[in-house]
């Protein structure tokens, strides 16, 4: 036996066999502890969303690993029952438009694509709370949190070197943040649904060392952990030079600031009062905020028809503005073609050519607006059950928040907080992007699978027997 062992360890190349030893250690663990598939998914989720094996992901792979671990263990506890909620409901719902939108879509290839998308959402958000104990919800959000801080470290490796192609070159010395997702805007959206988390764990772990709630050393390793995660995921935010992600990141940690308590609350509207009064009164000196950033945000009310750009000269200054609006202009135009159920879900690209603006040839494979996309390919009958899920979804968040602080549960509370922050990240960003992209819906289903698998006080961190699950109910 040893022998066996000793062959491939004096024969093999470093790289295959490390590989094999971790593939090995990786097994065993999932095999004692199958919750483990969720905060090793998080982790990968922004690189293996990009390795493609065919039309599947390696993303894809292990969502079909997390399926047979849970029917494995189920079946050796018999236990193979799912729980569902409203959102998983609605998410079916969701689907259902996309399936009768899909009988008239052209490309019925990229339909399906869509329409699998959101099922892996679903299967997360109904595995994640069969398989992942409460007193481990703590190692999912780690896991979120620090692979959005490789993210964001790599971004600013990018930044600062200029890892990157030409036209990604900025203020002539550095170079915009896209991590692993090749561009700036999904890259910026994926570190925006990690910051409101971060942020609102942060405050709570200051509020407990302040008032002397809780464990002590507990909360001390929180926010050293948080702070740095906030530091590091913002810095990557501001270097993916993304307007949308800026203002999406603004809202987000914005509301979870002022809704922490209602002295919080109080005083941004103070603040807010104060600035509106000085604006009023010309003695606010914009000089005070960087002239790049300025020159950055000053094209955001072209998006909103404010301004009179798409009838401007195309130069490098208003590029990627008028760009961006010509694809809005034909997405309403593909809406007019089939105004109930639109031309497909996935199908923007493929009929684009039919409806473009001259000039624009390049379809960029989506609206760069979540909602005239949706609209689009779904029509007001997908729109409508598009906004129903995320009016709904926000709803359902609130009310764990407050559910989480009447029971006491304070760090549960924070992170329904921030989950909230995250929506709200998603819903602005996704006006001038459509981030559900590489993964990162996949993102929004694991922060939203959290907040359903229990309620703690303070979270746990040991691998403890999954014994210890909640018994799960019939759907």
């Amino acid at each position: 036996m040893l022998a066996f062992l000793a062959w491939p360890l004096a024969t093999l190349p470093l790289r295959p066999l490390l590989l094999v030893i971790g593939g090995i250690t990786a097994a065993i663990l999932l095999l004692r502890w199958p919750w483990l598939i969720w905060p090793g998914l998080a982790l990968a989720l922004p690189v293996t969303s990009g390795l493609k094996f065919g039309p599947a992901s390696a993303t894809d792979l292990i969502l079909l690993v997390a399926l047979a671990l849970w029917f494995a263990d189920g079946v050796r506890r018999r236990t193979l029952k799912l729980r569902g909620s409203i959102l998983t409901a609605l998410l079916l719902l969701y689907v259902g438009v996309l399936y009768l939108s899909l009988l008239g879509a052209i490309n019925l290839g990229e339909a399906t694509v869509e329409m699998v998308k959101w099922l892996e959402v679903i299967v997360v958000l109904v595995l994640v709370r069969a398989m992942l104990p409460a007193i481990h919800a703590s190692w999912l959000v780690v896991a979120l949190l620090v692979a959005g801080v490789s993210q964001a470290v790599w971004g600013i490796y990018q930044f600062i070197f200029q890892i990157g192609p030409a036209w990604f070159i900025i203020l002539g010395r550095f170079m915009r943040a896209s991590g692993s997702f090749h561009q700036p805007n999904p890259y910026a959206g994926y570190l925006g649904l990690s910051l409101p988390v971060a942020v609102s764990l942060m405050l709570w772990a200051w509020r407990c060392l302040l008032t002397g709630q809780g464990k002590r050393r507990q909360a001390l390793l929180w926010l050293v952990f948080t702070s740095l995660s906030t530091g590091v995921i913002g810095a990557g935010l501001l270097a993916s030079w993304s307007r949308g992600g800026w203002l999406g990141g603004l809202t987000g940690v914005g509301l979870v600031v002022v809704l922490r308590s209602r002295l919080a609350a109080l005083s941004s509207a103070v603040v807010i009062l104060l600035v509106l009064c000085a604006l009023l009164l010309g003695s606010f000196k914009p000089d005070v905020i960087p002239a790049p950033l300025i020159a950055r945000l000053q094209d955001i009310p072209a998006y909103f028809g404010l301004t009179d750009i798409v009838n401007q000269p195309v130069n490098d200054d208003n590029f990627a503005v008028i760009e961006r609006l010509a694809h809005w202009v034909a997405a309403v135009r593909m809406w007019e073609k089939a105004p109930w159920l639109g031309v497909g879900p996935g199908n923007y690209a493929t009929v684009y050519p039919s409806v473009r603006l001259p000039l624009w040839e390049e379809p960029l494979g989506h609206a760069h607006n979540i909602y005239l996309n949706v609209l689009a390919e779904t029509g007001l009958v997908g729109l409508g059950a598009y906004l129903l899920l995320w009016i709904s979804a926000a709803i359902w968040v609130w009310r764990h928040f407050q559910q989480a602080a009447q029971r006491q549960a304070s760090w549960h509370a924070a992170v329904a907080l921030g989950v909230l922050g995250v929506i709200s990240h998603v819903s602005v960003h996704n006006i001038f992007d459509n981030l559900f992209v590489q993964g990162i819906y996949l993102q929004m289903g694991l922060w939203l699978a959290l907040l359903s698998i229990g309620f703690t006080v303070w979270p746990r961190a040991s691998l403890a027997p999954a014994d210890e699950r909640p018994s799960p109910t019939v759907i």
